[in-house]
């Protein structure tokens, strides 16, 4: 996991392929030039804002990239390789049934099972 003041987002606008990595990460997944990195941990902004403020900014940035093409299933995989993002999961239960649309395949709420439980349940391959 990443956390959200050390995440850069890295996106592709030709494959809409997106992509998150910790500040200073190999880069050699996004070699071409391209991908850019509309936000995240190289921006000052980002170094000062809170993690509400950054979380924030990944949705308002997943909504975005989504009404640009991109597949917002795969938006949302990528940006919950960020702990705090993922933890939108357990928070509210719009961001449990998408997160775990993106994640598992399958739209759940935490009736009986925390977020994480479910993620744990239902992954592709288990059992």
């Amino acid at each position: 996991m990443i956390n959200s003041k050390d995440a850069v987002v890295w996106i592709n606008r030709s494959t809409r392929e997106v992509r998150v990595l910790a500040k200073g990460q190999n880069r050699s997944e996004t070699p071409s030039t391209e991908w850019g990195d509309p936000i995240g941990a190289a921006y000052s902004e980002w170094q000062d804002a809170s993690d509400h403020e950054r979380i924030l900014l990944m949705l308002e940035t997943a909504i975005d990239l989504a009404m640009q093409g991109f597949d917002l299933g795969n938006v949302l995989r990528a940006f919950a390789e960020v702990k705090e993002f993922r933890a939108l999961g357990s928070a509210s239960f719009p961001m449990c049934r998408a997160l775990t649309s993106a994640l598992v395949g399958r739209c759940l709420e935490p009736n009986t099972m925390s977020f994480e439980e479910l993620l744990e349940r239902y992954r592709p391959g288990r059992g």
